[in-house]
């Protein structure tokens, strides 16, 4: 996936936002002329056919309904992907919600995090998507935990109303990766029990839960725990329908494939990010690249490349999984201060 910043600009205030060097601190926008030479980037060499659009909050860009009939139009694009917390998302034209090119990832925080105001605007406006617009299949929900008493409880309303058959996981990286002293490993631990009840939880409401970035790396369990979790997963995968991508199940618990690579983020001046996790370290701009898949080569050797051969934890020396790139212990924002990054 690519993405596309068409503004830093957000209604929330986020505990973990990840893009905290940017939102919020102007109100910089993205041109249409910029846009466009942003999708062509994207789409360019045909190795991407879809997209994502986001922010900031991406529905509060003075442009989005302009962009987004630009993405909908354009033959490239199979479908483009609308990161949003949904509370704004009367904004887009209905032609717009209707396009079948749509889909959604909302980003969800709890009533306390969010306001309860903005949480019911939030529902109410993904059951408008759903039952006004046919969007019913179209979203998925996004949950951050970003601490070890982090309340989900507030998601069962919605997995109701929704009726979701699966749901986007992240452990969050504090800001600039700092742990107060603690080690990742250490980190993720303090993580793990919040996250086994909550795998627990959502398998058993038939929800799939799908682990994005920054999972928690499978040493962390012990075996007791990784037996006991593949096992709820087996037994949940054979009750579940066939609707499942393969994908989706080997993300469920922990990761079982490659754990990490460039998403890259178009920024709205057209530079480039790896990720809002390495910002601050891997600034480019696609002027200076031939295509989106010259970029990518360019960031795999210079930031993902490097970071396997080193390590944040004692425990990470000798690993196997690591040694075949298998694992990175947790985000690469972690060993950013001792990779050589252009």
């Amino acid at each position: 996936m690519a993405n596309i910043m068409v503004t830093e600009v957000c209604n929330l205030h986020c505990p973990y936002c990840f893009a905290g060097e940017f939102v919020n601190k102007t109100p910089k926008e993205m041109t249409l002329d910029d846009f466009r030479t942003a999708l062509d980037f994207v789409l360019g060499d045909g190795t991407k056919n879809q997209v994502g659009i986001i922010g900031g909050e991406p529905t509060l860009y003075t442009y989005i309904n302009e962009a987004m009939h630009i993405v909908m139009n354009d033959r490239r694009s199979f479908y483009a992907v609308l990161f949003t917390n949904a509370v704004p998302l009367e904004r887009l034209d209905p032609e717009i919600l209707r396009n079948p090119k749509l889909h959604m990832l909302v980003n969800c925080n709890s009533p306390i995090d969010m306001g309860e105001t903005a949480f019911e605007k939030m529902r109410h406006n993904l059951l408008c998507f759903k039952n006004e617009y046919g969007g019913g299949n179209r979203f998925h929900l996004s949950v951050n935990i970003y601490k070890p008493d982090f309340d989900y409880s507030y998601l069962f309303p919605l997995l109701d109303d929704f009726s979701f058959n699966m749901i986007r996981i992240s452990i969050s990286v504090p800001q600039k990766g700092n742990l107060n002293g603690k080690m990742p490993l250490e980190y993720f631990k303090e993580m793990k029990p919040v996250t086994i009840r909550l795998i627990k939880d959502m398998l058993h409401r038939g929800v799939v839960p799908q682990f994005d970035c920054n999972f928690i790396p499978p040493c962390v369990f012990t075996s007791d725990e990784r037996e006991e979790l593949l096992n709820t997963k087996s037994k949940m995968q054979k009750s579940f329908d066939k609707g499942h991508l393969p994908w989706y199940w080997e993300q469920a618990i922990f990761c079982e494939r490659y754990n990490c690579s460039p998403v890259i983020d178009i920024l709205p001046d057209l530079r480039t990010i790896r990720c809002f996790g390495l910002s601050e370290y891997t600034k480019q701009n696609i002027n200076d690249f031939s295509s989106i898949s010259e970029l990518r080569r360019h960031y795999e050797f210079t930031v993902d490349r490097p970071a396997s051969e080193i390590w944040t934890d004692d425990a990470c020396s000798g690993c196997h999984r690591r040694q075949n790139v298998k694992c990175s212990g947790g985000c690469l924002l972690f060993k950013a201060d001792r990779i050589a990054i252009r």
